[in-house]
């Protein structure tokens, strides 16, 4: 059996992995937490650069501590 890496977008991740086992292959590897945790960073940055450029709007403590 051959090993491939392959990048592919978060969307085509669950088709990509059904046919791959539908072949008679083998998913050897997941994204791991520190993938996940760095992309949701990104999310978070990319949210303060838009309340910073006043295209959302910005919370205060007690909001985000009632998850508003």
């Amino acid at each position: 059996m051959t090993t491939l890496t392959v990048k592919v977008p978060s969307e085509s991740e669950a088709k990509l992995s059904a046919f791959i086992k539908e072949l008679g292959g083998e998913i050897i590897s997941v994204p791991s937490k520190k993938t996940k945790l760095l992309k949701e960073i990104k999310q978070g940055l990319k949210e303060v650069k838009e309340i910073r450029e006043g295209k959302s709007p910005s919370y205060t403590i007690s909001d985000l501590f009632n998850e508003k």
